[in-house]
């Protein structure tokens, strides 16, 4: 084939797909992903017979115009990968036979797809038709934009031969040598957010999941308020209760004087339990509306 055969053939191929593509659905991902300790290798295929997105909401899976986030369409389905990550570049046999190359470009640029086409800026110093693992300085943590280009021709660019990789780094440990997210939650990310950042457990809250608040449950009996210090320290998880009027005790579970005890109490029996206080014994399993048990 000669180059203006094989890019006839190409732009035919790119119609029919674009005529089939609604049918098929889009940039099929996980809604959100888990850090992992151990590299992974990230394969991506430069190729027009799928994994091509049309708009904002087929890309991000999202239907909230975000208008920072908005680009110009097609381009290939944008890839997460976690920092560490090896990214190993291939290409469909319609694209290796017509023979193109990938540089790595500004948002501007692959918005409006053009480029300087700056020796400094291409991935690999030869025609994509091989696998080929993408250096790691290419893959920095942040946001990287990738063009397809045929000698100095953006046709392909144009068609929706570029991509969108985000690279990202864990927020989830104050230090390397402790455990993501303290061991009380997941080091996960968000297709749309920039890192990974903890997802706390229940009763665990703060950057990294290091704080504990018994008060999520509220032990206070009675109306009565929980306050938490937020302590780590799994065996001292302070907090303290401010109880209503005539209720006392650690958890407002006692009632003051047997007067008030004996008027709250109705369906029950008063025991005392301190020389103020008293607490509502019930007399029955079902406590009612005018028992308290303790």
């Amino acid at each position: 084939y000669t180059d203006q055969s094989l890019g006839n053939v190409l732009t035919t191929f790119v119609l029919c797909f674009i005529h089939m593509h609604h049918c098929q659905p889009v940039c099929s991902r996980q809604g959100s992903s888990e850090w992992h300790p151990q590299q992974h290798e990230v394969q991506m295929n430069w190729t027009l017979a799928g994994n091509i997105c049309r708009s904002f909401s087929e890309c991000w899976e999202s239907q909230k115009a975000d208008i920072s986030a908005m680009v110009k369409y097609p381009q290939l389905c944008p890839l997460q990968l976690q920092h560490g990550d090896t990214l190993l570049m291939m290409a469909d046999e319609t694209l290796q036979q017509y023979g193109f190359r990938i540089l790595n470009v500004s948002k501007s640029n692959f918005e409006s797809c053009t480029s300087t086409q700056a020796k400094d800026q291409f991935l690999f110093p030869h025609n994509l038709n091989e696998s080929v693992h993408v250096k790691a300085n290419w893959l920095i943590p942040g946001n990287h934009y990738f063009i397809a280009v045929h000698d100095q021709d953006f046709q392909l660019c144009k068609l929706g031969l570029r991509i969108n990789i985000t690279v990202k780094t864990q927020l989830c440990q104050a230090s390397p040598l402790l455990r993501p997210c303290s061991g009380n939650g997941i080091c996960q990310t968000e297709l749309w957010e920039r890192a990974y950042h903890c997802r706390c457990h229940h009763h665990y809250f703060g950057r990294f999941c290091e704080k504990f608040d018994v008060c999520l449950d509220n032990p206070c009996e009675n109306k009565g308020i929980c306050l938490s210090n937020g302590t780590t320290d799994l065996h001292h998880r302070a907090y303290k209760c401010l109880c209503p009027p005539h209720f006392t005790g650690v958890n407002c579970s006692e009632i003051i004087g047997r007067e008030n005890c004996e008027r709250i109490c109705e369906n029950g029996s008063c025991v005392q339990v301190s020389a103020s206080s008293f607490s509502c014994i019930c007399d029955t399993q079902d406590s009612g509306d005018n028992c308290i048990c303790l």
